[in-house]
């Protein structure tokens, strides 16, 4: 596979065939991106879609054509429209910003502490920007599944899943608030600057506002699952009483006959009242 050499290389590429490209993306989810088709797009020269195989832009799986991954998910975050919710991240920021703290104090040499810290305020603003981004990803994934998934078995479990990655996106703001407020005491007195000073205030800032987003949108799965159960009794309900019609068994086994006779002599009272105030 080659490599591009450069960032102007790799965008002079990419906008060549945005064309190409922003149809692929449009069509990620639905797996059938034909071969013929991109051909037509990059005005029938096979060497244009060879050269994005070739530097791992897309790739060729017989008929069709998909984007590669890294590519996938560099639009997808950029455009804020991912759908996976990679905790992961913010933990690895963590283990890092836990280990430039700690070369930070064993560093004498200036230059080099300067450097540790300046990666102490990349990794803070990291998991502040992970975070809010994966509680942004979250609510959409969820309104999405409640609204779109058709099968209620599987929209109630996505609905599970995603409160089990909004328990786990909770349990890393707890444990990156408790980093900075007590884990590293030592680095946070000593190496408080006005700049850092402004970074963690920040980053504390947006970690709490999430974490209150979090609740909302706790409340809202529990809603939606609620609803869910509900809308589900309704089915089964509607579904039983179709098989009893069908199998000709609808009055034996339900009250519907006294129902309906209830509500006629309710009917038939009220018109009679009707009929009585008008010719009085």
């Amino acid at each position: 596979m080659s490599t591009f050499r450069s960032i102007e290389e790799l965008v002079k590429s990419l906008d060549r065939e945005k064309e190409l490209l922003k149809e692929m993306f449009a069509k990620r989810k639905s797996l059938s991106f034909r071969y013929d088709y991109a051909l037509e797009m990059t005005e029938y020269k096979e060497e244009r879609i060879r050269y994005l195989i070739d530097y791992g832009v897309i790739r060729d799986t017989g008929d069709f054509l998909e984007m590669e991954d890294i590519y996938l998910k560099f639009f997808e975050d950029v455009l804020e429209v991912n759908e996976e919710i990679n905790v992961s991240f913010v933990q690895d920021y963590l283990t890092r910003l836990n280990e430039n703290i700690d070369y930070y104090l064993k560093e004498n040499n200036e230059q080099r502490k300067y450097n540790y810290q300046r990666e102490v305020k990349r990794c803070l603003k990291n998991i502040a920007l992970t975070t809010v981004r994966n509680v942004m990803d979250l609510k959409r994934n969820m309104d999405n599944t409640y609204k779109n998934e058709p099968n209620y078995k599987i929209k109630k479990t996505k609905l599970v899943r995603l409160d089990e990655k909004r328990n786990n996106i909770a349990l890393l703001i707890r444990k990156s608030e408790e980093l900075i407020d007590y884990g590293q005491p030592v680095f946070f007195r000593v190496a408080m600057d006005v700049q850092m000073r402004n970074v963690v205030s920040d980053v504390k800032l947006q970690l709490n506002d999430s974490y209150h987003n979090l609740i909302e949108i706790q409340k809202q799965i529990i809603h939606y699952l609620n609803l869910i159960d509900y809308q589900n009794r309704i089915f089964e309900k509607v579904k039983k009483l179709k098989y009893l019609k069908d199998q000709f068994l609808l009055e034996e086994h339900t009250s519907i006959r006294s129902v309906a006779a209830q509500k006629k002599s309710c009917l038939d009272g009220a018109a009679g009242r009707l009929s009585h105030q008008a010719f009085h």
